[in-house]
């Protein structure tokens, strides 16, 4: 594929992978990592259901993971439900993909990302997300400092109702979006993974985002270049190099 073609996949994958750090660190804070499994799934079971009806991909995703988010946030259940809705999600995916041949297609699209296949569209998506990222991050920080106990005192005042809708509306966008780029494994590798990594050698709030950001763009940079040299799929590989940076992470903390 000539280098020309590359770039703007490789500026979508470089700004969508900031945004699924800066998510991946407020979901760990918040105890909510579970809760990008159930939307990232969800996610791929509305483009997949978008493909057969043949309506718009991505408002379709975008509702159906705002439901299910809605669904999360009404019950105080921070692990078995939203494992639950995963699962049923996956079991959702796998029924249309076995009685519909354009779902199957669309299934595969989603599990392996359509990062070398991006547009300019999709492109200027990813770059509306990551101002509104920097725009919201004030209010971002303030909802997950509150999220932060030590040991069960909230850091700082809790933050206004529509403040905290404005976070969820962020999440639901953020998942949605780098699911439908990178594909849904890859996406919940960026978000999730680097976090974890981070919270051995952070010491705060922004040593936390700043490690997670390292982690999740050196993560993508790596993968981005073995996985066009060696001729293998994006996503797979970014999985596997992000555990091994995370595990790295941890074990230089602990040892240090």
């Amino acid at each position: 594929m000539p280098g020309d073609l590359l770039l703007v996949p490789f500026v979508a994958g470089v700004l969508v992978t900031s945004v699924l750090a800066l998510a991946g660190a407020g979901l760990f804070l918040r105890g909510s990592v579970w809760q990008a499994l159930a939307l990232g799934q969800w996610a791929a079971a509305g483009g997949v259901l978008a493909s057969i009806l043949h309506w718009p991909v991505l408002p379709v995703a975008l509702a159906v993971a705002a439901a299910v988010m809605a669904l999360l946030q009404r019950i105080p259940e921070r692990e078995r439900l939203p494992l639950a809705i995963f699962l049923a999600g996956l079991a959702a995916v796998t029924l249309l993909a076995a009685n519909f041949a354009q779902a199957s297609l669309a299934a595969a699209a989603w599990a392996e990302g359509q990062l070398y296949f991006a547009s300019p569209n999709e492109l200027w998506a990813v770059g509306a997300l990551g101002a509104v990222s920097l725009l919201l991050w004030p209010g971002l920080r303030r909802i997950w400092l509150h999220a932060q106990t030590a040991p069960d005192v909230p850091a700082t005042p809790p933050s206004g109702p529509w403040l905290r809708l404005t976070e969820i509306a962020w999440l639901v966008a953020a998942i949605v979006l780098g699911t439908m780029v990178l594909g849904l494994p890859a996406a919940l590798a960026t978000m999730l993974l680097p976090a974890w990594g981070a919270a051995y050698p952070a010491r705060n709030l922004t040593s936390l985002l700043l490690w997670s950001q390292a982690l999740a763009q050196a993560g993508f940079l790596i993968a981005w270049g073995l996985s066009l040299a060696l001729d293998q799929p994006f996503a797979p590989v970014l999985v596997l190099v992000n555990m091994g940076l995370a595990l790295g992470a941890r074990l230089v903390a602990v040892r240090g």
